[in-house]
């Protein structure tokens, strides 16, 4: 039996002694870890861009919908009705209290109230 594999041995199952990797295993070992390091890294930009335009829409609605008082759009219908990322159109409310908001890929949600909407 070796080392590693002993019932005494306080490491986890299923780890690997390094010091009895030979250098090709090594090599494959660093490749593997770093091809995971660049998905985690990869996949946490993604997160944080998503968290970033929720917080962005959260805030257009808030203040386009909701209304805001110091930029004196409380109370107002009009708003700018986005088509693309750059381009807007003048729109008007039909009713504040029911709005479609967009989920992604082509779905859209009926937010009845807009009061519990995140703050942060």
């Amino acid at each position: 039996m070796a080392p590693q594999d002993s019932p005494a041995s306080d490491a986890p199952p299923g780890s690997v002694n390094i010091n009895s990797l030979s250098v090709p295993q090594l090599r494959a070992l660093q490749t593997r870890l770093s091809s995971e390091l660049e998905h985690l890294t990869s996949s946490h930009a993604k997160l944080r861009a998503a968290q970033s335009k929720f917080r962005d829409c959260v805030r257009s609605i808030n203040e386009g919908v909701v209304g805001s008082e110091k930029r004196g759009t409380d109370g107002r219908d009009d708003i700018l009705v986005p088509l693309t990322s750059s381009l807007y159109v003048k729109g008007k409310l039909a009713d504040r209290e029911k709005v479609l908001v967009d989920v992604g890929t082509g779905f859209y949600v009926e937010k009845v109230s807009l009061c519990p909407l995140y703050k942060g």
